[in-house]
């Protein structure tokens, strides 16, 4: 299974013809060299930055704009490209605003569910997977495998560092898949960050995440070199 931006120079074609072709799709957040992004900049539905990853921006799902910018243009553009199905990524934007600002975001859970509900009858042959934590119980019912972030080992954004999980971190991940599991049980894909050369910290996530019935990869935050 290989995940690819939409403007990917690796031609699909080359790809061995067993590969799951998977394309990218970031759904709650958007960014100044996406392909969308002249249309969208100036719309209210962009929220404010997301300040680990300079040139994102946090977008509310709730807006039918973006919501059929995606279903509409995006979603077909990638599929028409020959790509199996979709990666969604920052599906955790949604229950981020949510809690954060619960008055000012009620219902962008219920919205994303409802717009997942809309991709799947729109691409039910689709392979979809779903990046995220607490999204992934919304996003449950509506997807063919779940991708986890850093569930043992991470890079820490504040301290600029990889290091492995605590156990509180590492809890809650796994509660949060636990809980999306119930809901539908799927494959789960972990994505654990190490180091280029900290081989002790890449394995020991690996086999951590092999232990608890995950398929492991690992890299860097940028995902920009092979395991």
């Amino acid at each position: 299974m290989v995940v690819l931006s939409g403007d990917s120079p690796i031609p699909l074609g080359q790809l061995p013809p067993d590969t799951i072709r998977l394309a990218y799709l970031s759904v709650g957040e958007t960014e100044a060299q996406s392909s969308t992004w002249r249309a969208v900049k100036d719309q209210s539905f962009i929220v404010e930055p997301n300040p680990n990853w300079p040139g994102n921006m946090r977008v509310d799902i709730r807006d039918e704009r973006w919501q059929q910018l995606l279903l509409r243009q995006e979603v077909p553009r990638l599929l028409t490209m020959g790509f199996d199905g979709l990666m969604l990524d920052t599906l955790d934007t949604v229950p981020y605003l949510e809690n954060k600002d619960p008055a000012r975001f009620a219902g962008s859970r219920r919205a994303l569910a409802d717009w997942l509900r809309a991709l799947r009858r729109a691409a039910p042959r689709a392979v979809i997977v779903a990046n995220g934590t607490e999204a992934l119980i919304d996003a449950a019912p509506f997807v063919d495998g779940f991708v986890v972030e850093g569930v043992f080992a991470m890079y820490d954004f504040g301290r600029r560092v990889y290091r492995e999980t605590t156990d509180d971190e590492r809890a809650w991940k796994l509660g949060v898949v636990s809980r999306a599991r119930s809901v539908a049980p799927r494959p789960v894909f972990s994505i654990e960050y190490a180091d280029i050369g900290d081989i002790q910290l890449g394995r020991w996530a690996a086999d951590q995440a092999t232990k608890h019935g995950f398929r492991p990869y690992v890299s860097v935050k940028d995902l920009n070199v092979l395991p």
